[in-house]
């Protein structure tokens, strides 16, 4: 009975939490419409599967990638990325589920069916969604310019499947903020040992989607402009033509598979510990 309590209670305050994240979102130019519902029913999901300790990887995700988009936005690189990309400022409601559909995926299941599995294949989406953020924001503000991480030739600041040092210091340290949170506010014994296997995993994920970048994410070129997009018409009204990867790779199924890398690598580790 008292389960059947604290779970009717939880609904309302999931409810409030999810709707409380996407305002917040939506009022710092960081969410559109489409993505704060999104983000809305993201957030009433997961508070739904376990109270705040789901809901603390969530928050942690949403409050450091909206701070560092405004110091990348402030950036000229990450001027030259926007530029690229053809995204606005705002997480539309593709990018939101490109992010948080696989993690919302484990939290839905834990409602039906719960598992210890479950929330660790939670905390790896989301460990490797804001490790490839962190990577993101961070290696806007590089000194070095982007290098392919197959070929390691110079690329424009924005290109699928170019690193440089800082983007891999903020990969690192995306992982390591989302694998701490999950270890203090997920149940279990050794978190120091589970901090560590989410943020392996969130690391796989994160090269596993500069892998995808550079081999099968679609890139295009505008024939008028000459220059490089990842958009199939160009922001001066041009088709542009594929010059590499796959037309159906974008840069958001690349954004799900690096999360579902992530969930898959922490389930595997957290075997690997029994």
């Amino acid at each position: 009975m008292t389960g059947t309590v604290r779970s009717r209670r939880r609904v309302p305050v999931a409810i409030c939490l999810g709707t409380g994240v996407a305002a917040a979102g939506y009022r710092r130019h960081a969410l559109s419409r489409s993505g704060a519902l999104g983000a809305a029913v993201v957030g009433a999901i997961t508070h739904g599967a376990g109270s705040w300790r789901w809901s603390a990887p969530i928050l942690a995700f949403f409050a450091g990638s909206s701070v560092l988009s405004r110091l990348e936005r402030g950036s000229t690189a990450g001027r030259a990325i926007a530029a690229m990309t053809e995204r606005g400022s705002r997480r539309d409601l593709t990018q939101v589920l490109a992010n948080g559909g696989v993690a919302t995926l484990a939290a839905l299941c834990q409602i039906a069916a719960p598992h210890p599995r479950l929330a660790w294949a939670f905390a790896g989406a989301y460990a490797a969604a804001n490790s490839d953020t962190w990577a993101t924001e961070i290696g806007a503000l590089s000194p070095a310019p982007p290098r392919m991480i197959l070929s390691g030739r110079i690329a424009p600041p924005g290109t699928s499947g170019a690193i440089t040092p800082t983007g891999l210091a903020g990969a690192v340290a995306g992982s390591v903020v989302i694998g701490i949170v999950a270890a203090c506010s997920l149940r279990g014994p050794y978190p120091a040992r589970r901090a560590l296997a989410i943020t392996l995993a969130g690391m796989a994920g994160s090269l596993a989607d500069s892998l995808a970048g550079a081999t099968i994410q679609a890139g295009y070129r505008c024939p008028a402009c000459k220059e490089p997009t990842e958009r199939r018409r160009h922001r001066c009204g041009t088709p542009t033509v594929l010059a590499r990867g796959q037309g159906w790779c974008t840069n958001e199924i690349v954004n799900a598979l690096c999360t579902a890398v992530g969930a898959g690598v922490a389930v595997g580790l957290s075997s690997a510990g029994d």
